[in-house]
């Protein structure tokens, strides 16, 4: 969590030091279901390199942060050291079929390359592979690789910057998170946080009756924008979430 960095670099390193932990599972600088809330490069460079000297697997969960989210193609391209493992998903078709991928380095690849059949990863789904899924994967990659998708990455993002710029600090709203092209605003709220917060249901409804769909995370809103939105598009975004601050300031002062 932000602001106790150390506290959790002095956990890892202290149950590493026990000898009895397999892997290391993270999201790379931004935390989804938590509450979109991001860290930096510099402190998961140092749990990943903790990771490495005590011979633990660094799996990096990119499901969400990964093909371009974060403003990069992936959130582990931020750091120095590098993940063993990587799982992907999501946008890895660009939403169209599901898919989920593995990757991994040489060793950890290797380490299972056997003829002995005892090694063998009998555990499958029955979509395994499935050639139309992989097509798809292959056909998203090449859109995301073109220049108009770049292009749009790089406005969407500073779209967000703006609006965040616009936003933190105003009365309503705790705090404005922001990578790339997610941004996250965290309403006040005089109740103790929650996913079960009621106010959930009421930015819920609200977003419904402006026609957006948005997934809110008790007191906190994240826009995670598909990278083909237009700008009237994210104007509307934009609104609905001025909207929203203007229903907790409402909420608040009835209270």
């Amino acid at each position: 969590m932000p602001g106790r960095e150390a506290e959790a670099l002095a956990q890892l390193e202290a149950l590493a030091a026990q000898g009895d932990v397999a892997a290391f599972i993270f999201e790379p600088l931004l935390l989804g279901t938590a509450g979109m809330i991001t860290y930096t490069p510099e402190v998961l460079n140092e749990l990943i390199s903790c990771c490495h000297r005590h011979g633990i697997l660094a799996i990096a969960d990119e499901v969400m942060t990964g093909f371009g989210r974060t403003g990069r193609l992936f959130a582990c391209d931020y750091l120095t050291e590098r993940p063993d493992m990587v799982c992907l998903s999501k946008g890895l078709t660009g939403g169209t079929m599901a898919l989920g991928v593995t990757s991994s380095t040489g060793p950890v690849y290797e380490a299972f390359l056997s003829d002995d059949k005892m090694k063998t990863f009998f555990h499958g789904h029955s979509y395994t592979a499935n050639p139309v899924a992989c097509a798809a994967g292959l056909a998203s990659l090449e859109l995301l690789r073109e220049p108009a998708c770049t292009a749009n990455l790089a406005r969407i993002s500073a779209a967000h910057q703006a609006f965040a710029a616009e936003i933190t600090g105003q009365p309503g709203v705790r705090a404005v998170r922001l990578l790339g092209t997610v941004v996250g605003i965290e309403f006040e709220e005089q109740a103790t946080t929650s996913y079960f917060s009621s106010l959930r249901d009421e930015l819920y409804q609200l977003a419904l009756q402006r026609r957006v769909i948005l997934r809110p995370l008790g007191n906190i809103i994240y826009i995670m924008p598909p990278y083909c939105t237009n700008d009237a598009e994210l104007d509307l975004l934009y609104n609905t979430v001025r909207a929203m601050r203007e229903l907790v300031i409402a909420r608040t002062t009835l209270a």
